[in-house]
């Protein structure tokens, strides 16, 4: 049980309702923000199963139940920081940068709102975008803040079962993206294959690894400024990646894909659930 008398599981699937209501919210807007936090939801209710039935055994559930809401504690702040800006100052798309968002969102989650604001975003797009920001960014910090008050060195190995869990899950959610909003994702993976690699089972476990590693590298004082650095800039850079190639061939192509190949984004009728 944790500290406030719930069982792990019990956590993780109360995170998993909270992430519920900003996918409804987000739908009902048409907000493309709605696409990452569906993900998450349905990562979160695998890991709520996973604690539920034991398997695998985690070494301590209670460790990862607190990553687990650490880690969503960081997504909520950033996002509900968007909405308040736009809820007092009535700005929606289209963003001109990402230096119009103030300075409350974290660097890397404004990129990500920038880009998946301008109406020429694939569902691929947000979900890939928005994954790059929560894992390269807000795991690390998360790890980070739990750090000043347990050993987070020595829940490794829980660490990488979590990773087991969700790079396993992986394929199945982006089957289930494709059936609530865009039935054409497959297609869009051929427009996006040099980047997509983030949604698999492989690309899960690299990234997380690698935020394992930039966690390391914060708490260190003579690696900790480039660390904050990393995370802070790694965001823009994949955004930019994808959506600049150095290949100027292969990025006049996808401008004019861009140009001319729709959306292709669907919503789920009103009132449906996620």
């Amino acid at each position: 049980m944790t500290a406030t008398g719930r069982a792990p599981e019990e956590v993780v699937a109360d995170l998993a309702e909270r992430l519920a209501t900003y996918v409804e919210r987000y739908e009902a807007a048409r907000d493309t923000r709605a696409i990452f936090a569906y993900l998450y939801l349905e990562l979160t209710r695998t890991l709520a199963t996973s604690l539920a039935i034991g398997e695998p055994g985690f070494g301590d559930a209670q460790w990862v139940a607190d990553l687990a809401e650490r880690l969503a504690g960081e997504y909520f702040t950033a996002t509900d920081a968007m909405d308040t800006w736009r809820d007092e100052t009535g700005t929606f798309v289209p963003l001109t940068s990402a230096d119009d968002i103030p300075g409350e969102v974290p660097e890397p989650w404004r990129e990500v709102f920038w880009a998946i604001s301008d109406g020429r975003s694939y569902v691929l797009e947000d979900a890939l975008f928005s994954m790059m920001a929560h894992i390269s960014y807000d795991l690390p910090v998360a790890l980070r803040r739990m750090s000043r008050s347990t050993d987070v060195a020595a829940h490794l190995a829980d660490f990488h079962r979590m990773n087991d869990v969700l790079g396993g899950a992986i394929d199945v959610v982006q089957g289930e993206l494709s059936d609530r909003y865009c039935w054409w994702l497959a297609s869009l993976d051929q427009l996006l294959a040099r980047d997509d690699e983030l949604l698999s089972n492989y690309g899960v476990r690299v990234a997380r690894g690698m935020a394992w590693y930039n966690f390391q590298r914060l708490l260190n004082p003579d690696t900790v400024t480039d660390a904050e650095r990393s995370i802070r800039t790694s965001t823009g850079s994949f955004i930019r990646q994808v959506r600049e190639p150095e290949n100027w061939l292969l990025s006049a192509g996808l401008r004019t894909a861009r140009t001319f190949v729709p959306e292709r984004r669907r919503w789920p009728p009103p009132g449906t659930r996620p």
